[in-house]
Parts: structure tokens; sequence; C-alpha cells
């Protein structure tokens, strides 16, 4: 690498680096930001929302029975039944079905409600004929990936719809009465007992497939590490103020909260901002929102990478024959925004091949980019800088949720353990041992003899919702 490339390079590699005393103080305000969301009952940019989920109790891995989820995130709906064993086992049937274009804008909220109640039907057709005899009603849990304003364990408001949806008529009322009425419409026997969300979900399923008794861990966090990141944990109910006492049933001792902590430090008071970042929220949407998820999340990574390669191209550093070659031109995968997906990363991340040559082919395949030895250097030592902060940076809300809730152990000599979901954290390359040695770093639990582990968490959407409804009252 020559002498101004390496420079240039190394100033990159400085910019992201996240040291120990920035990890340290950044763990404090995280908590200083739960605190702030458990007072406020109206969310403001400084603090993240911090949203009571009314889910009041962590599945013991002891519960049985047959539940019903239904999964509506995005433009496909999912419906599932899900049979506890009672032994931290479970059976899965599902069914999966793309919503119908006409449906998602320019219909109404009892179109859309309607089609959904009738996969429902369709679905315990097919693989529970048996319940036709029953009296009982199916518990089901509704995993609704839209913001809604929830009031209680079924019951939240749309406050908008995102994705593609766009049904004015739907807007401020409560989605699980709308779909309740569409299922008693039709005569099916089931009732929405729970309004779910993933995060939630993750939790309470790996909660549910964890046996202490084995693994010798508690499960205290679930957490998305995917296109988004999101985290959820049991909190004690005196350190939740902003709940009000009319809201809480007799005998409650806490509750789930739905942290949302990609919207943590949207003020950019302790998050490394430099210009990359600064460029990459101006391409979005939600410009100086959701931070915290710009930087560590499979959606942005690779955007994060081309501009910076951009950056040194602008500064005559990298891909000046090709610009030449092509007459004054860069191939447009690498010209327009979010053209690089997180997953080409994960190969250039790994590479190697003699010369990067893998590399070279998979940047050829993917952006139509033919590249030199250098300049594959280049591109997976930022890949590896880039990737490298966003796993340090997850550790954050993870070690300030066990310095949290670590009082609520204190007579227990169990590990702790996060169960995490989500592309990134799965599939990543080392993803999991950086956030670990971050953890490591910022010590959260010095002074005991506790270990912490990740576990992966699969289909919190599905098995978490219906524990969602097991637990329901």
């Amino acid at each position: 690498m020559n002498s101004k490339l390496q420079a240039a390079v190394d100033e990159i590699v400085d910019q992201f680096t996240v040291d120990k005393d920035f990890l340290c103080n950044a763990t404090d305000h995280f908590l200083e930001s739960m605190d702030s969301g458990l007072q406020h009952h109206t969310p403001k940019r400084e603090f993240m929302p911090m949203i009571p989920t009314y889910v009041t109790a962590i599945p013991t891995g002891k519960e049985k029975g047959l539940f019903l989820a239904a999964d509506l995130g995005g433009t496909n709906f999912r419906v599932c039944s899900i049979n506890l064993k009672g032994d931290h086992t479970f059976t899965l049937e599902q069914a999966k079905a793309r919503i119908p274009d006409e449906l998602m804008k320019d219909s109404t909220a009892e179109d859309l409600f309607a089609h959904l109640a009738k996969k429902v039907k369709q679905f315990l057709e097919e693989f529970h004929q048996e319940l036709n005899v029953s009296e009982d009603k199916l518990k089901l849990g509704f995993t609704f990936s839209f913001p809604v304003d929830q009031s209680a364990l079924n019951r939240g408001k749309l406050i908008r719809w995102t994705k593609g949806f766009d049904l004015p008529d739907c807007v401020d009322k409560d989605v699980v009465i709308l779909f309740q009425n569409e299922l008693d419409k039709l005569g099916v026997k089931v009732h929405i007992a729970a309004l779910a969300n993933d995060t939630v979900g993750t939790l309470l399923s790996r909660a549910y497939s964890n046996n202490p008794a084995v693994t010798n861990s508690n499960t205290v966090v679930g957490a998305i590490f995917g296109t988004g990141t999101n985290g959820a944990y049991f909190e004690k109910l005196d350190k939740i103020p902003k709940l009000k006492k009319e809201q809480i049933t007799e005998g409650t001792t806490g509750m789930v909260i739905n942290t949302e902590w990609g919207s943590f430090d949207n003020t950019l008071k302790v998050l490394p901002k430099s210009k990359f970042d600064e460029k990459l929220d101006l391409e979005t949407a939600n410009v100086g929102y959701h931070l915290f998820e710009k930087r560590i999340s499979g959606m942005f990574l690779g955007e994060l990478l081309r501009i910076i390669l951009i950056d040194l191209f602008d500064q005559g550093l990298i891909f000046q024959d090709l610009y030449k070659s092509r007459g004054g031109s860069l191939p447009h995968r690498l010209a327009e925004p979010w053209q690089l997906s997180s997953e080409v990363l994960s190969y250039l991340q790994i590479d190697d091949s003699t010369s990067l040559k893998m590399s070279g082919l998979i940047l050829e395949n993917e952006l139509r980019l033919p590249t030199n030895e250098e300049e594959r250097l280049v591109i997976q030592k930022i890949t590896q800088t880039v990737s490298t902060r966003a796993a340090r940076l997850s550790a954050i809300p993870l070690a300030a949720i066990v310095k949290r809730v670590s009082e609520q152990y204190e007579d227990d000599d169990k590990d702790f353990e996060f169960g995490c979901d989500g592309s990134v954290v799965e599939f990543y390359p080392d993803f999991q041992a950086k956030i670990l040695e971050a953890i490591a770093i910022i010590n959260p639990l010095k002074g005991s003899n506790k270990k912490i582990h990740l576990k992966i968490a699969k289909d919190g959407s599905g098995v978490g919702a219906a524990l969602c409804a097991s637990v329901a009252k």
C-alpha cells in the first residue's frame, strides 16, 4: 500500500476505534438513558422509549399446551402453532403467504384483517382439524411489527404504517380488536391473548428453551442484531415509575421492557461521529434518529463501507485507473447508495486467499467492480474496521442491562446469558466473539465469579409470540 493511501486508511481505522474508556462511558450513559425512558411517558430524542410490554412473567420451560402465533412483519403473513412440551422443547407447524399488493394500500383495515383471519382459519383446517369439536378457544400471540401504542398485553393502537403499507382507516385503531372481530365473524375459535414484539419474543423463546439446571445460566436479555437492532429485558416494577397503578394487575412484581435501543444517544453525546456516519444518516428517511442502529446494523454496514470507499476515490487514492478506463465513471453499484449488502462484507472479512483473489471475484460479481490487490487490501481492512466497531458498540446495551439486573440475581450463583437473533449476530464472522470481548473489557460483573454467554434464540417472532400468549392471565 503506498504511503499516502496507508495514511488515509490508518486515519479511518483510528476514527473507528472503540477503546476501553469509550465503552465504559457509553455503558454508563446507556444506563442513564434507560432511567430517563422508564420515567417519561412521552418519548424524546434524548433517551430511549423503554416501552412497557405488559408481559409480566418469563417462561420457566415448564409451560405446556398448544398456542398459536400470527406474524405480520411486512409483506408476508405467517401463522404457526407451537406445542409446548413442558420440558424446554416444542414442536412447530407453520404456513406463510405473501400479502396481496392491493391489500397493502388503497384498501381498508377491514379487508386486510379479514384476509389475515381467513389465513388463520385455513391453517387450523389444514393442521388442527381436531379443534373443530372443541369448545375452548386457542390463545394466539400476534407479532405486529409496526409502531403501536400498547396499553395492555393484548391492546395496541397503530401509530403509523411502515414497510409499504398505507391503510389510513387503520391508524389510531386497536389492531387486536380489528383482527379479533374478523376471526369472530368467521367463527374461528381463537382468542388473541397477546400483542407481541419480536425482541420480547426472542427473550421469551430463549428463556423457554434454556434449562438453567443444564446451562447454569439465567436468560436476562433478548436481542436482535440483524437488519436492525433492539433488545428487551425484565425490569422490577419499582424501577418503572411511568407505569400507572391502574395499568398493573395485583401481584405483579415486574415487566418485560422493550428498550428500542436503536434510538440510544440520538443526540450523539457519546456515540462516535465520523463524517462517514453523518453522510450515511443524511441518506436515510429518519435523519437524526436511530443513530445507534445506523452504526451497528446489517442494513447500514455495507453502505458505510461504500461511503468510505467513495471518499478514498474522491481523494484520488483508489479506483483511479478503473475510472479512466470507463471513460470517467464508476460502476453504478458502487456509485449508488444501498447497493452493497452486509452479506458481501462477511465474505470480504475473512478472505485469506492469495492476493485476496476471492474478494476480487466477489466484488466483480456483486458490484461489477474490478480491483487490484492494493484496493482489495484496503477494502478488507476497512470492512474489518467497520464490523469491529459495530460488534464493540453492540456490547454496550448488553453490558448495561447485565449491570442493571444483576441485583435481581444476588442470591443466585448462575451465569447470565443473552438470547440473540438476527443474521448479523448469527452469521457474520467473529461478531459474537467481538461482542463478548468488548463486554469483558466493560466488565459489568466486576467482583463476581459469574460468566456471560451469548446464545442464538431461534424464531422469536413465532415461538416467542406463542409464549406471550401462554403467560397471559
